[in-house]
């Protein structure tokens, strides 16, 4: 998170990010390693039969990628990479294969582990977003088929809804890891969302079942985050030097009291 290790402007990606076949007579073991773990497919009409052609009409990583001669911004998160038109074709998994399949890598990751390690740079909100959805998917899931053996309804049709139930796999690590009530996911560092509202115009929270005049007579209901602000400035002047929104690195805010 240091603002020198922050990546900038698309030429800094080149230092990082390659998407390239590298040259095969000066980095041979770089050069296998690449047309071994870092090429796409191929698929399309080169192969049909690829997963990620299966039912569409295009590939749906976008393969192959354009030839471009300098790395920048695309519309999306992810960076349109440099792809040098340079003429060489490699014969690789019995196709002529070019720049266009290569999936961006790290030089220093690919040739630490020896494994396809795809390398992107991902400078959106996005990036944040996708990795606790990937991360935190919750528990396990598997569908279970429930029925007699060689049992079928009157038209010979098994009847599929009867038949599968949604079970969850909890491990006994995840068990134990329960059982004690560790939590299961943090956020550091941890964030509060400040409240702002003009005069008289802040939120209320109320049941719908609750009748207007009993929600207006309720105490403090005039008061809100902002407001209690105001009131602590107004009766202590040493807290009058601090911003509201670093209020909360000196004060704890009590939702219950409003104070």
């Amino acid at each position: 998170m240091k603002r020198k290790y922050k990546i900038t402007c698309p030429e800094q990606y080149d230092l990082l990010i390659s998407a390239e076949l590298p040259n095969k007579k000066k980095y041979p073991e770089l050069y296998r390693m690449v047309t071994k773990l870092m090429m796409h497919g191929p698929c399309k009409v080169l192969n049909p039969n690829c997963p990620c052609t299966k039912g569409r009409t295009s590939c749906k990583n976008r393969y192959p990628r354009p030839f471009c001669d300098s790395t920048s911004q695309g519309k999306d998160p992810y960076p349109v990479y440099r792809r040098h038109d340079d003429g060489r074709k490699e014969m690789i998994r019995g196709h002529t294969l070019d720049n266009q399949w290569v999936v961006p890598y790290n030089l220093y990751l690919l040739r630490t582990f020896n494994c396809h390690i795809n390398v992107e740079a991902c400078n959106s909100i996005k990036s944040a977003k996708y990795l606790f959805k990937y991360i935190y998917k919750g528990h396990d899931r598997a569908s279970v088929a429930v029925r007699e053996a060689g049992k079928k309804d009157d038209k010979g049709n098994i009847d599929e809804i009867t038949q599968y139930r949604e079970a969850r796999w909890v491990t006994y690590p995840e068990a134990m890891w329960r059982i004690y009530r560790f939590d299961l996911s943090k956020n550091h560092p941890p964030v509060q969302q400040l409240q702002l509202h003009l005069q008289d115009m802040h939120m209320v929270i109320m049941n719908k079942r609750d009748k207007v005049e009993r929600v207006i007579k309720r105490p403090r209901v005039e008061e809100s985050m902002l407001t209690a602000y105001f009131d602590y400035n107004r009766i202590h002047p040493k807290a009058r030097g601090i911003l509201y929104c670093d209020f909360l690195v000196h004060f704890t805010w009590n939702s219950t009291d409003k104070v």
